[in-house]
């Protein structure tokens, strides 16, 4: 999928990016994209979770703390902007284990990406 239908798909501005997950191929991001103002995903106490998955060459962290996503945190997507093949996503990050907070920007290159779109699932 393009970066401009998962765009206009998904709309994750105001989304929280809950995960990164790298394997050998690619680095996995996951949204929690429950939101209030979402006439599908709005329900209290369900989860809504997507996963956006890239190749290495296509993720970067232009700015912040970015080798601390590794750690456990939430991130609350302030802004996603398209510039030619390029998406910058910048994020509010909260890690839990140390309490502190950074502002970061992920840029996502390739103009595709790999969508996973989990079925809604109630919070344990």
């Amino acid at each position: 999928m393009s970066f401009d239908e998962m765009l206009r798909a998904y709309r994750l501005e105001g989304r929280t990016l809950v995960a990164l997950f790298e394997t050998a191929e690619v680095m996995k991001l996951r949204f929690d994209l429950y939101n209030g103002d979402d006439p599908q995903r709005y329900k209290d106490g369900m989860v809504y979770l997507l996963d956006v998955s890239v190749r290495h060459e296509q993720f970067r962290i232009a700015d912040g703390a970015g080798a601390r996503l590794h750690e456990t945190f939430s991130a609350d997507i302030l802004r996603a902007e398209l510039a030619g093949d390029e998406l910058r996503l910048v994020a509010d990050c909260s890690f839990y284990a140390t309490k502190d907070r950074d502002v970061i920007t992920i840029e996502l290159t390739g103009d595709t990406v790999e969508l996973k779109e989990y079925p809604p699932s109630s919070q344990s």
